[in-house]
């Protein structure tokens, strides 16, 4: 199902996705700015109701703080963030994506797999096998997608100005 009344642009508003991200169970572990490449939200008129960040984090380039408020859920959001953030990245010449998700689903449908054990497994998982959370009902897996062999396809064109222009 689509909801053509909800537009993904680009956004300079990373409290607000912040805000949304939290609300809709991430964790704030303090973001450092400098991580940040470009940001889309998904907006309902002037209201943020999805979100999607391209990071740059110790040379990986991940995807992070995708959340779509609770009743935006089962719309298409998530896929048509996640295409913008793709076809950004795609421009910019990234051929690996990767990401740290409690709930792979949605990305293992956009093509990730798991990431092997190593360095790029290790930085995405950080700190969360040391957690006492760790596999009792937060078991985040670490995956990457190479992104070098086509992108998204038929995906909706992104709108708005860059987060921040590194070009």
């Amino acid at each position: 199902m689509s909801d053509d009344s909800v537009h993904i642009a680009r956004t300079a508003d990373l409290a607000a996705v912040c805000r949304l991200g939290v609300a809709c169970g991430l964790e704030d572990s303090g973001r450092d700015e400098e991580q940040i490449e470009a940001a889309w939200g998904a907006f309902d008129g002037e209201s943020l109701v999805g979100a999607i960040v391209l990071e740059r984090n110790q040379g990986l380039e991940t995807v992070n703080w995708m959340a779509v408020d609770d009743a935006y859920r089962r719309r298409g959001i998530a896929g048509r963030l996640y295409a913008a953030l793709e076809r950004e990245a795609l421009d910019r010449g990234i051929t690996r994506l990767w990401v740290t998700a409690r709930t792979p689903a949605f990305f293992v449908s956009q093509g990730y797999d798991a990431a092997v054990e190593g360095a790029e497994r290790d930085i995405l998982l950080g700190e969360c096998p040391r957690c006492s959370q760790f596999g009792r009902g937060c078991t985040p897996q670490a995956l990457m997608k190479r992104i070098d062999h086509g992108g998204p396809s038929g995906a909706p064109q992104s709108e708005g100005a860059t987060w921040r222009d590194r070009d």
